[in-house]
Formats: C-alpha cells, structure tokens, sequence
C-alpha cells in the first residue's frame, strides 16, 4: 500500500476484520502509519492478537518449545472448540497458542475447530503437521510484532458495529483509513468459521454509508457488489493466488467517497487494475469535487 499510494496522510489503519492484518502491520512496521486498530469477532483470534501485543515472550516460549504432533493437534481442536461453545478460559496464552497450533498444522489454515490436520489424521503422506511449523521463524515473528504492541489496540466484537460507530461520534475520522476485508460473497462462509449473510453484507454496506472515516472494501469479482454500493467507485483489479492451483483472478475493490485515488492507479505492483463502475469525482485531499 505505501508502494501504490505513495506517504499516506493517514494516522490510524483500522482493520474490523483482522484475520491476519498484514496490511495493518506491514504498514505499521515501515512507520507508515502510526497505530494500527484490529476487530475480529473469532474468539480465538482476538485472544491471539491481544496475547502477541501483550504476552509475546511467553507466547514466543510457548511456540520454541513445541513440536507438533497429533496430540498436540487434537489438544488445540478441544480448546478452539470449548472457545466456540462459549465457554471460559482463565486467560488468553492458551487459547491463542491453539489458534496457532490450528493455523499452522491444518489444511486451510483457518482458525476453528472443523478443519483438518496437514496430511491427514493417519499421517501418512507426503505433508505433516510440521510442514508448516517453522518455531524459531514464527517466535521471532511474535517477538516483532511484540514490540509495535504499544501502537496495537485490539477489540473483540462484531466489525460491522464498529463500522457503524464511526459515524462521526469519536471525532477523529480524518485520522482514520479503514482497510475492510469481509467473508467474501462467493467463498467466504466455506472459508472462515463465522462467515456472513446476504443481510449481514447489506449491513455492511449500510454502516459504510454512514461512516466519516475513508475506508476500502475489497470483494470478490460478484455483480452484486454493484447493487450493494451503487453510488461508490468499484476497481477491478488482479491478484495472483497459489492455493490448489496458481492462477491470476480479478477481485473488486470499493472506495469511499473522499478516498482519493489516480485514474490509473494499480492496487499492487504487479497485475492491472481497471475502473469497472465510477462514483463521484473527489480532490486530491479526498474530498468530492465541487
């Protein structure tokens, strides 16, 4: 991102689905912005995110002295289950070392107690659950992101009711830039534990409206994006994915009224970009032209 859109007049990057915020924390890291906000409604992964901002040499102890077996594998899948039954932990280590211990040693990398072990339950092919475990490269990843922990706020809670509290209330919105990353339409609730509705993406849609901050949306390529923001710029650009099959796909992205963006801006280094539907004009400064 500081690549595409040169030094951004941006103080705060707010993420309401943090999954894993790269965006937020490589920008964060280069001292592009100066504090990072982090929503997500998976109860595992906000414990994640509050124990690598606030306990991350322990987490990091936890991660060098581990070697992921089944059992270890099974243990996480109970705990990231007790999580989703609503039941109570005595503090965030052990849920969040579970979240990694099913991020790292399952199928899909997805944080909730229905995936799969990497090469299955027998273990018996060519990949393991150790595949992916690199302990002295994902501790020191921890201990990072450890130290920007001060310029982390983490919430846990629903994205959309965060959006929907920057309705003009908190006062800063000019500092703020939303980078919002839903469930996508087409794939999103095969993929995420607590995917969403067509009435929850209305909702979305809904609580964007009415938010002061600049934010951008990206979805996957579906014409309903169209009926979903009809008055917003939409930029169809292509993403190269190596999952299953490598392959360049086109996605869309949606952009607030008083984001300001070249005409022939790309959204990543490589791969073209083209406007597919266009919204009103806006100045440099982001503001609608008169």
């Amino acid at each position: 991102f500081m690549a595409q859109f040169g030094v951004m007049d941006v103080e705060v990057w707010v993420e309401p689905f943090a999954g894993g915020a790269g965006a937020g924390l490589h920008l964060l890291d280069r001292d592009v912005v100066e504090e990072v906000w982090l929503t997500e409604r998976n109860r595992a992964l906000a414990a994640f995110w509050r124990t690598v901002t606030a306990q991350p040499d322990e987490l990091a102890a936890r991660v060098r002295a581990c070697e992921p077996d089944m059992g270890t594998w099974h243990a996480a899948r109970e705990v990231l289950a007790a999580a989703e039954a609503g039941e109570a932990f005595a503090d965030d280590l052990e849920l969040a070392f579970a979240a990694l211990i099913m991020n790292r040693c399952s199928r899909s990398g997805m944080v909730n107690s229905r995936v799969g072990p990497i090469g299955g339950k027998q273990q018996n092919g060519r990949w393991h659950i150790r595949s992916r475990w690199n302990a002295d490269g994902i501790a020191e990843r921890i201990a990072g992101v450890g130290k920007l922990g001060d310029r982390i706020r983490v919430s846990e809670g629903d994205a959309i009711t965060r959006i929907a509290q920057l309705d003009g209330s908190v006062g800063i919105e000019d500092e703020l830039l939303l980078f919002v990353d839903p469930p996508y339409l087409v794939a999103g609730n095969k993929l995420y534990g607590a995917g969403m509705t067509f009435d929850d993406h209305k909702n979305l849609a809904h609580a964007l409206a009415g938010c002061r901050a600049r934010w951008l949306l990206t979805y996957d390529a579906d014409d309903r994006i169209f009926g979903l923001y009809p008055e917003h710029r939409v930029l169809a650009y292509e993403i190269a994915y190596s999952a299953n099959i490598r392959r360049v796909d086109e996605e869309y992205a949606v952009l607030s009224d008083n984001l300001a963006v070249r005409d022939d801006q790309n959204l990543f280094d490589t791969g073209a970009s083209r406007w597919v539907q266009h919204g009103p004009a806006v100045t440099p400064q982001g503001r609608p032209a008169p």
